[in-house]
């Protein structure tokens, strides 16, 4: 009877771990086809209706620029790589910041100092694998979610 338990119970057993193994879709991409640009309220808030995120920009004022409402009424530039980051930066920024999408929030991946006078009109592309930053006079570069890969001026 024991024995029978155990022929039985082993294939069930199999069946059940099988089942309970997470569901994997792969070659996803995540990005956005162009950047989006959005105006910061009163209230320090970015918001993109077409692709729903919203989100509060103080304490990236207070980052870049030491003044928590600096941004108020700015333009900012937002993308979403391939990989499921987002690019952010706007004018007189040094730095593209790269977020992760966490609980509820989004979590600093990296900073990455592109202009040390900072960027005067800066343009977000999508050019897989990388995101491309425009700015004035030519200015051209590549960036992953790590760092630039490539600056063309």
């Amino acid at each position: 009877m024991i024995r029978l338990m155990k022929i039985c119970f082993a294939p069930a057993l199999l069946l059940m771990i099988s089942s309970c193994s997470s569901l994997k879709l792969d070659r996803v991409d995540f990005g956005w086809p162009v950047e989006s640009v959005v105006t910061v309220s009163s209230a320090n808030k970015i918001e993109d209706l077409r692709y729903s995120v919203s989100a509060g920009v103080a304490e990236l004022a207070q980052e870049e620029f030491q003044d928590s409402t600096a941004l108020h009424g700015a333009k900012l530039r937002i993308l979403r790589s391939s990989e499921g980051y987002y690019f952010l930066t706007g004018p007189r920024f040094k730095h593209v910041y790269v977020f992760s999408p966490g609980p509820s929030s989004l979590v600093l991946n990296k900073a990455i100092p592109v202009s040390e006078g900072g960027l005067k009109n800066p343009a977000l592309n999508q050019r897989p694998p990388y995101v491309e930053l425009l700015d004035a006079d030519n200015f051209h570069t590549l960036l992953t979610s790590d760092d630039i890969v490539e600056v063309k001026k």
